[in-house]
This record gives C-alpha cells, sequence and structure tokens, in this order.
C-alpha cells in the first residue's frame, strides 16, 4: 500500500523513521487501487486526515487524530478502511483479501497534479457533510457513506466512487464488474410505519438498510406519505417499562429516548434531558435503536401533530439491497395543514357534501395540500437518493 502524502501531512511525521519512496516509484500494479492520497486539514476547527484511493477516489476521515494515531498511521488508516468497508456493507472477508493485497505500507510525496486536485476536491466535500463526522471517535464511519455519494469527474466522465470501488473490488475477485451488487452483504430492516388517526388505515411498508441514520428515516418518511417536508419534526422511543394507571395511548407514554432534527438551532430550548436521553437524528443510526426496540415514533408537524408509529417487522440480514424502498401502502394522507385530526375530519365531511357552501373552495385548496398521486416505482426511483 502507497500512502501518498501532502507536505502537510507529511510535516506533522517523523520522517526520520519513515522511509520514503520517489514517487515515480509508486506503481501498486492495479492502477492506483492499493493507493491512498493523505493529507491533513482542519475541518469544523478541529484536524482531520483525509485520504483518497488513487483509482476510485473513494474517501475516508479520521478526526481529531493525536499523535499516537500520527504515529500509527498506516495501522489507524487499515482501521478506516475495515470500518468504512463494513458500513458499505463489504463482506469481511473481501476487505481482508484487499489488504492483504495491499501489502506492506510504503510512503511517498503526492504524484501528479489531477491526483492532488482530486484530493483537494474531497477535502472539500467534507466540509459539507461535518454533521455526520463523530466527536467520540478518531474512525470515521459515516462520513464515508455521503462522500463515497457524491459524484467525481474521471477523465471526461463522471461517477460515484463509491459504485467505482465495488466494481473494482469484483475485479478483484475475479467477478465481472456489472454484478458489483451481489457482493455486498447489506442487513435491511423492514418497516411499517401507520399514522396513528381513528378510523383510518394508512401506512407504507418500507426496506431500509440499518446504517441509515434517522434524517434518512425521516426523509424516506416524507417520500412515501408524500408529505411536504414544511414543519418540524422528532422521533421518540416510548418508555415500554411504564404501566399506566389507566388506559393510555402508547403515543402518549413517557419518553426514554428523544431523537431530534440536528440542524435546528433551537432545538435546545424546549429539552429536557434530565427527563430523557436526547440524540440527533443525522448522528443516530437506525441499528443504535432498533437493536433494543422493535417499536418508535415519529411526529410530523407540531401544530397538526401528525403522530406515526415505526415497527419493526423483520431483519434481513446478508440483503443486496442499498437503497430505502418501498414495498406496499395503503391509504392517503391528511392534506398538509389541515388542522390535524379534528380538521381532516371537518375537511372530509365537506368533500364529500357537494352541497355545502365551502365545498369548490375546500376542493381547490386540497389540490395544493393532498399528496402527489405517483406510484410506487416513481417513488423508488427518488429514494434512490437517499442512502
Amino acid at each position: 500500500m502507497y500512502l501518498q502524502c501532502t507536505k502537510k501531512m507529511l510535516d506533522k511525521m517523523n520522517m526520520e523513521k519513515i522511509k520514503m519512496l520517489p514517487m515515480d516509484n509508486c506503481d501498486d500494479g492495479a492502477d492506483g487501487f492499493y493507493s491512498w492520497h493523505v493529507n491533513y486539514i482542519t475541518v469544523n476547527r478541529r484536524k482531520a486526515i483525509v485520504c483518497m484511493n488513487n483509482l476510485t477516489r473513494y474517501p475516508l476521515v479520521l478526526y481529531r487524530p493525536k499523535a499516537k494515531d500520527i504515529t500509527h498511521l498506516e495501522e489507524r488508516i487499515k482501521e478506516g478502511i475495515r470500518a468504512a468497508f463494513r458500513e458499505e456493507g463489504v463482506p469481511e472477508i473481501v476487505t481482508e483479501e484487499y489488504l492483504r493485497n495491499c501489502g506492506n505500507v510504503i510512503y511517498s510525496k503526492t504524484a501528479g497534479r489531477s491526483l492532488v486536485a482530486n484530493l483537494n476536491k474531497t477535502c472539500e466535500t467534507v466540509g459539507y457533510y461535518t454533521e455526520l463526522l463523530d466527536e467520540e471517535s478518531v474512525i470515521q464511519r459515516r462520513i464515508s457513506l455521503a462522500l463515497g455519494r457524491y459524484i467525481v469527474k474521471f477523465g471526461d466522465k463522471y461517477d460515484y466512487s463509491s459504485e467505482r470501488l465495488f466494481r473494482e473490488l469484483c475485479k478483484m475477485k475475479g467477478m465481472p464488474e456489472e454484478n458489483w451488487e451481489q457482493i455486498m452483504q447489506i442487513e435491511n430492516y423492514q418497516l411499517k410505519v401507520k399514522i396513528l388517526l381513528d378510523g383510518h388505515d394508512i401506512w407504507r411498508r418500507i426496506l431500509i438498510p440499518s446504517r441509515c441514520t434517522f434524517r434518512h428515516l425521516h426523509r424516506v418518511i416524507q417520500e412515501t406519505f408524500g408529505w411536504f417536508d414544511y414543519h418540524l419534526h422528532e422521533f421518540t422511543v416510548p418508555d415500554d417499562t411504564y404501566e399506566p394507571k389507566e388506559y393510555t395511548p402508547q403515543y402518549a407514554w413517557p419518553i426514554k429516548i428523544r431523537i431530534v432534527d440536528g440542524d435546528d438551532p433551537e432545538v435546545e430550548d424546549y429539552l429536557e434531558p434530565d427527563e430523557y436521553e436526547v440524540r440527533y437524528d443525522n448522528q443516530t443510526s437506525l441499528r443504535e435503536i432498533f437493536s433494543d426496540t422493535e417499536r418508535c415514533l415519529y411526529m410530523y408537524d407540531f401544530g397538526d401533530d401528525w403522530m406515526h408509529e415505526i415497527l419493526l417487522e423483520k431483519v434481513i440480514k446478508d440483503s443486496h439491497n442499498r437503497f430505502p424502498v418501498l414495498l406496499e401502502r395503503e391509504g392517503e394522507r391528511p392534506p398538509e395543514d389541515v388542522g390535524g385530526p379534528t380538521g381532516f375530519k371537518e375537511y372530509l365531511r365537506v368533500i364529500s357534501d357537494p352541497e355545502s357552501p365551502e365545498y369548490e373552495s375546500v376542493v381547490e385548496w386540497s389540490k395544493m395540500t393532498r399528496a402527489k398521486k405517483r406510484t410506487i416505482e416513481e417513488i423508488n426511483r427518488s429514494l434512490r437518493f437517499y442512502h
């Protein structure tokens, strides 16, 4: 494995203990698949090491590295490769074969303006995804998933570095590169999301990778129900140990975990961390929550209060599915800003009575606020952008 470092990176290393190879001699025999460019940057006012695969442009990030991490850089990068590949769904046996093929680490300076330009672009892109950085870990898992799906220029063509990586792993295994999706082993959750609305059966059954965050799930719910994402939202995990003295709807039980919008600057104003655990939707994976529970709730629009129940129906191991998928659906959601369950009841009364003096105005209003009519296939094409 060649680690071709920028001057900033080399300045942080103990050059007396590192054997440097001239950059013209860095030929790994695989067009750069076993070689990485490495830079040392400042992001989010913190130091970070950004690595980019020479052939695929696939990125890795080591965040807030300490002196010992720089001393053992080659081990940390290999740990980063293992962590990122694991999140992508690359089988461990394939990852270990890749690392064996990489061989011993040899250091060199950067090679060529083109690769350095791509490395700089990768470093710039890291700055767009700072909300995905895990402050508690040097090895970053989640940000590679986002960066790997950022379209990159390769000569006169454009491609996704993650898909390019998977194709190269297929070639390494002697498989046709067009079958790259078959190499993936991804854990998926089958979830049933139902609007809790008395007298109505409105639900969506979805398949979604367990590595996805609750931010992804929020977007998938919006897409599959046809909500317009005009309003605030949050997820909650009820305290199932609570035993009400008289009947209380489960959505009104005490909260165990509150998963809030990580981009809302005012979210801290209404939280009570002494009463429940607080997490952020852009930093919390579905796996972290559904490993301990089979149920959570999603509230959309704090005025209309549309409560959705989310049930984990099935865990599918070793799936090839990389994107959220809508499997089945039932019922049309209420119009946006209809006024909650009471307003929805009144809305249904009016549109069922063409003689009502409000009929024409309500029907016209509903054309702008009801869900757009789309097929499951059309929705699933949109969901390929949520990964």
